[in-house]
């Protein structure tokens, strides 16, 4: 079928800014905000309920066009342009989705806990009063009861703080993009009244022995299908500790990074321009990925209307996290808790454990800075590795007598 003979994946409705997905069945308004072209999905597939939230939809762009408009033209307020900023995130496809939720998040605190502050011009937020902000941030927080306690919780992480420093920050360059305010208040270098973001409080890094962590994959094969299957579970988390993959890496790993010849397995990064790498195709790996294999060859052949999963473009776990069989396992094994990443920081420690120097353990990790990062985290041994490999340590030429 020649490319004008296909249908559009979209469907044009009677109603203006209103368009239905083919596929899905759901309604989308389609807008123009500042020139640039914006989707809302409307989260509905009936055509009455659609209009209705089109038209609350339709309220909000004119709102947020008028607030562009203020913008650019160097008259907005504190409101127009948290707005203006809130639109900018929403739009920008080179973060992912956590990231823009991140960002709105820190906004939200910023206005939480500064009273007042939508209503003010960007030339009434001084540096002083940015201090004062931050430093009442710091000591009360955002007041947040957690469900079940007496009190508001007092004060916030370190992250909270200063995530909700830098949002204002970003807020304030669109005054001075705008020509509205010369200097950004929040860019000073230093303040007089002292630091203005949170010290982060580095959380130290302990992981499970060996034992500990057979106990778990041993316990969460006994778990039987809680989230996402027993086996599956353990040896997707195998496979993170066997490879040092971060969680996001692996729905997208699939039977074609593994080159069997070459004795290497790509892992196709997604955190930076940097992070796509090869690593090699380690014995304990490389017997996993057969065994997977094996299990998905042997459910075809008791299934036979059930494909296999090995072609090449099928990925190579159908799960994407498990987060719940860990925790389940860990608690009938007796085991600390762990998450997917500290299965990462298990591979690091373990490289580095058997030898294998920093920077190349940096590059397994797929970091671009020679080992800096990887000395900083995994700088530490376990205690019986340090203890071990203290007895091989001589300050003289002979051993002390005993």
């Amino acid at each position: 079928m020649s490319s004008q003979g296909k249908k559009s994946a979209w469907e044009r409705t009677s109603v203006q800014n209103l368009l239905r997905n083919r596929q899905s069945g759901h309604y989308y308004g389609r807008f123009t905000i500042a020139g640039k072209q914006k989707w809302y999905g409307l989260e509905t597939d009936v055509l009455s309920v659609a209009k209705l939230r089109l038209a609350d939809k339709a309220a909000e762009v004119e709102k947020l066009r008028g607030m562009v408009v203020s913008v650019e033209a160097g008259k907005a307020t504190m409101r127009d342009l948290i707005e203006a900023f809130r639109a900018r995130t929403q739009a920008n496809t080179d973060i992912k989705p956590a990231t823009v939720t991140a960002q709105l998040g820190a906004v939200k605190r910023l206005v939480k806990t500064w009273p007042g502050i939508e209503g003010l011009e960007p030339r009434q937020i001084t540096t002083p009063a940015v201090f004062e902000w931050a430093t009442r941030f710091k000591l009360e927080g955002t007041k947040f009861r957690p469900p079940g306690a007496k009190a508001p919780r007092r004060g916030n992480s370190a992250t909270s703080v200063n995530s909700a420093i830098d949002a204002l920050r970003a807020i304030l360059d669109l005054a001075v993009e705008r020509g509205q305010i010369h200097v950004n208040p929040v860019a000073v270098r230093r303040f007089s009244s002292g630091r203005l973001k949170k010290k982060v409080t580095k959380k130290a890094l302990v992981l499970p022995s060996r034992n500990q962590v057979e106990a778990l994959f041993t316990a969460m094969e006994d778990n039987g299908s809680i989230g996402g299957g027993g086996v599956e579970a353990a040896d997707f988390c195998r496979f993170l500790m066997m490879s040092g993959a971060r969680l996001g890496e692996v729905p997208v790993s699939s039977w074609a990074c593994v080159s069997w010849d070459r004795n290497l397995f790509h892992l196709p990064g997604y955190k930076s321009e940097t992070s796509a790498r090869f690593i090699p195709l380690f014995p304990e790996l490389g017997a996993l990925l057969k065994k997977i294999q094996e299990r998905r060859r042997s459910a075809a052949r008791f299934h036979p209307d059930k494909r296999d999963f090995l072609a090449p473009t099928d990925t190579i776990f159908r799960i994407k996290e498990c987060q719940k069989t860990i925790d389940a396992a860990s608690k009938r094994a007796g085991t600390p808790r762990i998450t997917h990443h500290d299965f990462r920081h298990l591979f690091a420690t373990t490289c580095i454990e058997s030898g294998v120097d920093v920077p190349t353990v940096a590059g397994w990790l797929g970091h671009n800075d020679g080992g800096v990062l990887a000395m900083k985290t995994y700088g530490h041994l376990r205690p019986a590795h340090s203890q071990s490999a203290a007895q091989k340590v001589r300050f003289a030429s002979t051993p002390a007598a005993g």
